[in-house]
Order: C-alpha cells, then sequence, then structure tokens
C-alpha cells in the first residue's frame, strides 16, 4: 500500500486533529488538512471518526480526554448536539445554534466555532458568484443549513427561502434570520421545487447522498441562469448537480465550501496557512 507523506513523520509527538461524524465516508477534512500539514512541516495528523448518534456525547468526550488531540471538525449529524460538549462558544455560532469545529484552549475548556456558512460564501466568491443583493432558495434548514443561511444573510442576501420536511426547523430557522438580519427578507417556502425568481439554489439537505436518493424535489426545467450549489461531498456528482448542469446551469459540489472552509480552520486551530494554500483564504483566485 502507498504511504501518505504525513505518514512518514507521524511519531510520539505529533498532534491529533478529528473528523467527527455519522457517516464520514463522504468528507474530504483530512485529505485537506493532511496537505495542509504536509506543506507547513507540521506534525500533526487528521483522522476520520465515524460516530454513531447514540454514544456520540461519551465518545466526544473520551476523544476530548487525550492529551494529544487539539481539535475535532465536527460534521453531519452532530453539528447541534456537539454545542453541549464545548464550555463556550462564538457569537456566530450563538445565532446559527450549531458548531462544526472545537478546540482546546490554554485552560483546558473547550471553545466551538461554525464556518460553514463562510466557507461556502467564500467559495462562491471564488466562482465569481456575489451572494449580495440575490434571491436564494435552500432546501434543508439542520446544523449545516442554518450556518449556511446566516452567512448568506450576512452577505447580503435580498431574501432566503427555506424548505425543510421538518416545517418546524424551517420556522425556527425563518424567525432567527428575520430576528438578526432585517434586510434579508426570511421566509418558510412550502413547495421546494419552485425556483421563480432564484438566482441561487442551495441544497443543504442529506438527500442525494445515498444511491437511489433522487434529487430532493421534484424539480422542473431549470433556467440557465440559476446558480445550484449541493453542498453533499460524495457522491461528487448528485442527481441534482446532474440535473443542473443538463439545464446549462453553473452548478458545484460542496468542495468550494471545504476549501473555503480551510483558512478559517487553520486560524481556528493556530496552524500557520503556507502560501502554496493562500488561494483558499478566500482572498485570491
Amino acid at each position: 500500500m502507498r504511504r501518505e507523506p504525513h505518514a512518514d513523520r507521524i511519531d510520539g509527538s505529533t498532534r491529533l486533529f478529528g473528523i467527527v461524524g455519522n457517516p464520514v465516508t463522504q468528507v474530504k477534512t483530512p485529505q485537506l488538512m493532511n496537505a495542509l500539514f504536509d506543506a507547513g512541516g507540521v506534525n500533526a495528523v487528521c483522522l476520520p471518526f465515524d460516530v454513531p448518534v447514540n454514544v456520540f456525547e461519551p465518545t466526544v468526550a473520551g476523544l476530548q480526554a487525550l492529551g494529544n488531540l487539539d481539535g475535532l471538525v465536527v460534521t453531519v449529524p452532530h453539528k447541534v448536539r456537539a454545542i453541549s460538549m464545548v464550555d463556550a462558544i462564538s457569537d456566530t455560532a450563538h445565532r446559527v445554534g450549531a458548531i462544526n469545529v472545537m478546540r482546546q484552549q490554554p485552560d483546558g475548556t473547550w471553545f466551538g466555532d461554525m464556518f460553514d456558512g463562510t466557507g461556502l460564501v467564500q467559495g462562491l466568491t471564488r466562482l465569481g458568484f456575489d451572494v449580495h443583493g440575490r434571491h436564494v432558495k435552500q432546501l434543508g434548514a439542520g446544523g449545516a443549513g442554518a450556518a449556511v443561511a446566516h452567512a448568506l444573510a450576512t452577505a447580503g442576501a435580498a431574501s432566503v427561502a427555506l424548505s425543510d420536511p421538518r416545517r418546524e426547523s424551517a420556522e425556527q430557522l425563518s424567525a432567527r434570520l428575520n430576528r438578526f438580519y432585517p434586510g434579508c427578507a426570511a421566509k418558510v417556502d412550502v413547495d421546494p421545487a419552485n425556483v421563480a425568481g432564484v438566482d441561487l439554489l442551495v441544497n443543504c439537505s442529506p438527500v442525494g447522498m445515498k444511491p437511489g436518493d433522487g434529487m430532493p424535489a421534484s424539480f422542473g426545467v431549470f433556467p440557465a441562469a440559476l446558480q445550484v450549489v449541493d453542498i453533499i461531498m460524495t457522491p461528487a456528482e448528485t442527481p441534482l448537480l446532474a440535473h443542473a448542469r443538463r439545464c446549462g446551469c453553473r452548478a458545484t459540489n460542496g468542495r468550494p465550501m471545504i476549501e473555503g472552509q480551510l483558512a478559517a480552520f487553520a486560524k481556528f486551530f493556530g496552524i500557520d496557512m503556507p502560501a502554496s494554500f493562500a488561494c483558499f483564504s478566500g482572498t485570491h483566485a
């Protein structure tokens, strides 16, 4: 088996980072983080941890007890519950009601933050799409969906229409957006397939991740000017993205969002970002 570059420098002093989720086979964070460590000569490694929902709290508590664990990235479906595993959170995480990173502080306490939404906005900017003044349709109002919606509103989206089978989740998120961002008209949309007047369609639901899922709504033909994002990472080409491309739309999966978060992750964890990774900072092409 071919050895990855970081394997040659793992020793007793190696610092540990991890990503916790269920499942984790689709995540790309370990590849990006380990490439960052390699480029910067950092003696650290990022590992995936598949943590079932029913053992989330005790498993994370066990990981946090490790003396050489510096931080965790959190992915679906744990982003909301992860707040209970930290001692303090950022203002952004407070508004969103979820976290996707946690780090150990010098005093031994744990601090959480949320970068999902800012990563997506930065990724769209690099792709040439400016969120400001745009009308957004978003499917999914869970942890990742809440982060994305807040970031879109922060970036100046004119409106965000939310659709989620859990009507209460969409209603709660809509109310929070209208409270925090009065310049962004947020509402619950009970017709997830309707994209009339929409500039940006974002799928933050898990529909499309499993074989046979199909699209998250019964969409008709998209207008070619519609920008489509499916934050699912695996498969790289979901049914929604395939449909969007057939309609002539610009479409992307979640990789620009993950890459947009990398600089934020590095800063959050106190890792120097090598010049070769400057393109992920959101300020370079």
